[in-house]
């Protein structure tokens, strides 16, 4: 199968009519055969040991033609998936012990084998949305925290396929919802979702935010123009979401060209939605300077640091100065000259650079970052 959504979609209604699914009966986070072998075999994660106890999460397989992976001892239900997922975002997130690709490896591991549980069991879209939804947050937050790692630790272009992969299988459970609904309920239904709280163990909340998923598939996709089309369709509570309009704005004002605007609205942003926009913003910033070598091209004339630093959200002088440098253009003495014949076309796209100074007014707590709500 091409991916679990399309599988989920092509199964969901034929399961509902049908009631031919499988129930999981495994209630712990690993199921037994599993941690047999794995601890036989000295299979054990770092992360999965904290002291001298060992809580062990089911680990993602690939099917086989050996394998059966459908048998409900190894399938976890609903409401231990929500355990396991809460564990992982809350608590194993927290860990200062190991490094943070190792606790992104292992997390997204586990996150896509309760993903193949939902497939596997066809679970109703009411409890996918509740699953999926903090999977999102995962990938967005540490797509941003992960941004400056070499690719042999980090690979943003993985990273953001299971991004878009849960995202769209969350906007299909919610438009999935919303058909089913009669119309008188299609308004109350959208606002339940946006205000949805799962009750973790350790009394946070992981909350179940569409408004803010709606607004993370727009700035996911700058260059897709198809959820625009998405937005105006949207019911008129998800649309009135001041995260939501701040993100369509956005969009438009980099649809538009304008770059500029596109910048001052990223102070607007709430954490999440700065994480998602700040991977797009070595691209706007690279098409940004071709489009002022053009519109200022000139010998003799030059254009100060300072003002493209805050034309084009650059943490510092040095570093607008370091990427003119790197597109060919003659930055010295506090300006740069933008003579179109200097800009290299050819020339890979700068590697992004947190912008720290930003970061300390944003809460980027990792426990905040999965229990806000945009509301």
């Amino acid at each position: 199968m091409s991916s679990y959504l399309d599988y989920y979609c092509k199964n969901i209604e034929a399961s509902n009519d049908t009631g031919n699914f499988i129930k999981g009966i495994c209630y712990t986070m690993c199921p037994q055969d599993e941690v047999k072998l794995r601890e036989q075999n000295h299979m054990v994660h770092i992360l999965e040991v904290s002291g001298p106890v060992k809580k062990m999460v089911k680990s993602y397989s690939r099917s086989a033609a050996d394998s059966n992976l459908s048998k409900p001892h190894l399938l976890r239900p609903y409401n231990v998936l929500k355990e396991t997922v809460d564990y992982l975002l809350l608590e194993v997130t927290k860990r200062c012990d190991v490094s943070m690709c190792l606790i992104y490896d292992f997390i997204n591991d586990r996150l896509r084998a309760v993903r193949q549980d939902i497939t596997i069991q066809r679970l109703p879209p009411e409890q996918c949305v509740n699953l999926l939804e903090p999977m999102i947050r995962f990938y967005v937050y540490y797509g941003y925290r992960l941004c400056e790692y070499p690719a042999c630790d980090f690979d943003p272009v993985l990273n953001k396929k299971y991004l878009l992969e849960c995202l769209k299988w969350f906007l299909s459970c919610c438009d999935h919802l919303q058909v089913s609904e009669s119309s008188a309920q299609i308004n109350e239904l959208s606002g339940f979702l946006s205000k949805m709280e799962l009750k973790a163990r350790n009394g946070k909340n992981l909350t179940c935010d569409r408004a803010l998923m709606e607004a993370l598939y727009i700035l996911c996709n700058l260059d897709d123009v198809h959820p625009l089309y998405r937005y105006l369709k949207l019911p008129a509570d998800i649309k009135s979401n001041s995260t939501m309009q701040l993100s369509y704005k956005i969009a438009m004002a980099h649809l538009k060209g304008n770059f500029v605007r596109v910048s001052k609205q990223m102070k607007k942003l709430c954490p999440l939605t700065y994480c998602a926009l700040f991977i797009h913003l070595p691209a706007i910033q690279r098409h940004a300077l071709q489009v002022l070598t053009v519109a200022y091209s000139s010998k003799q004339l030059s254009v100060p640091i300072d003002i493209l630093r805050r034309w084009l959200w650059f943490d510092s002088s040095g570093a607008a100065s370091d990427v003119c440098t790197h597109y060919g253009l003659r930055a010295s003495g506090g300006a740069v000259q933008l003579f179109k014949g200097d800009f290299k076309t050819d020339i890979v796209i700068h590697q992004p650079k947190k912008h720290l100074l930003h970061d300390e007014k944003l809460n980027m707590n990792v426990e905040h970052i999965f229990t806000y709500s945009s509301l």
